[in-house]
């Protein structure tokens, strides 16, 4: 996608704004731009009345957009939340991703925490794309369900070479660990940001992350400082 192209999807991707009758894109972004539209008023929507609940003509009025573009871009109201799930899923994991890829081996530490917090950050920036991607995405049938599981065994192989590949290279003599460990603890915090969802908002998860990367120090065999308000968060 060009530069100018980015500009002009992005100047109209916001929810209910109608692109104007004179305007200088292209058949492709206009139709990029519907899309983007469509798939943020699909989470926002769902997070509002929750997945099952969700019609077409919700969608199609909240993103300003036809029943025609609609069924032109996404043959299902299921079709449109998987598509909605795989890009917000996208986005999610490019805050963990790039640090973690990026991080030199002398930084390991920072590489991880930095990871967590612009991702637990993320969340809370977006508390309704966040609701429906932790939340509704489990009531969107086995599709979406299976996805959401893929995501979190993304999380935790990240985690997983990072401990085999860095950690243990500086420190050979830590123990080689189950997969299964990686696996407990993503799950756990993944539960841990529902059970904040539930309890306290979205705006509350980002303090979630000097527990969870307390958490993940000890099972790479760090140790914790008990007096790091880390540690007792």
């Amino acid at each position: 996608m060009s530069e100018r192209t980015a500009t002009g999807v992005e100047a109209f991707a916001a929810v209910g704004q109608r692109l104007p009758s004179r305007h200088r894109l292209t058949a492709d972004e206009v139709a990029a731009s519907q899309r983007a539209r469509i798939l943020v008023a699909f989470l926002e929507i769902a997070a509002e009345k929750g997945y099952p609940s969700v019609t077409i003509a919700d969608i199609v009025e909240r993103a300003g957009v036809s029943r025609q573009a609609f069924y032109h871009l996404f043959p299902t109201k299921h079709a449109c939340f998987v598509a909605a799930f795989r890009a917000g899923s996208a986005v999610a994991l490019g805050e963990i991703n790039r640090p973690l890829s990026e991080l030199p081996y002398t930084d390991w530490r920072g590489g991880i925490q930095r990871a967590m917090e612009k991702y637990l950050t993320l969340l809370a920036e977006h508390p309704k794309a966040t609701w429906a991607l932790q939340i509704e995405c489990l009531a969107a049938g086995p599709e979406v369900a299976a996805m959401y599981h893929r995501r979190v065994a993304h999380l935790a192989e990240l985690y997983r070479l990072t401990y085999n590949h860095v950690i243990r290279k500086e420190h050979p003599d830590r123990p080689i660990l189950p997969d299964e460990a990686f696996d407990l603890v993503v799950g756990g915090m993944s539960d841990r940001i529902r059970y904040c969802l539930y309890t306290r908002g979205a705006e509350a998860i980002p303090e979630l992350a000097p527990v969870f990367f307390a958490t993940l120090m000890t099972l790479f065999g760090e140790q914790v400082d008990s007096a790091d308000p880390a540690a007792g968060a």
